[in-house]
């Protein structure tokens, strides 16, 4: 957007990360983990999501602390709706 790469959306308590492989997509929720430890955090894995757009119909598959977060097809941003469609 604008010549610079996006990679998470910030709002209030809510966090969309955006990466472009499920590699990337794992260490970013690592580091996340991770960040949110050190402050005394904690995700919220029952309410953490995760959602691959993609031809490619394989699950993504991504943990946080041992906890596999749910695969989702739709979710809701912002009043904005985003489907794992690829168009």
């Amino acid at each position: 957007m604008g010549g610079w790469c996006i990679t998470n959306l910030r709002y209030a308590d809510d966090i969309v990360l955006i990466a472009s492989s499920e590699e990337e997509l794992r260490d970013m929720v690592k580091r996340l983990h991770e960040a949110a430890t050190e402050m005394n955090m904690k995700i919220n894995e029952r309410k953490t999501e995760v959602m691959k757009v993609s031809d490619d119909p394989s699950p993504i598959t991504t943990t946080i602390a041992g906890t596999t977060l749910m695969d989702t097809k739709l979710f809701k941003y912002l009043g904005a709706q985003f489907n794992s469609e690829e168009s």
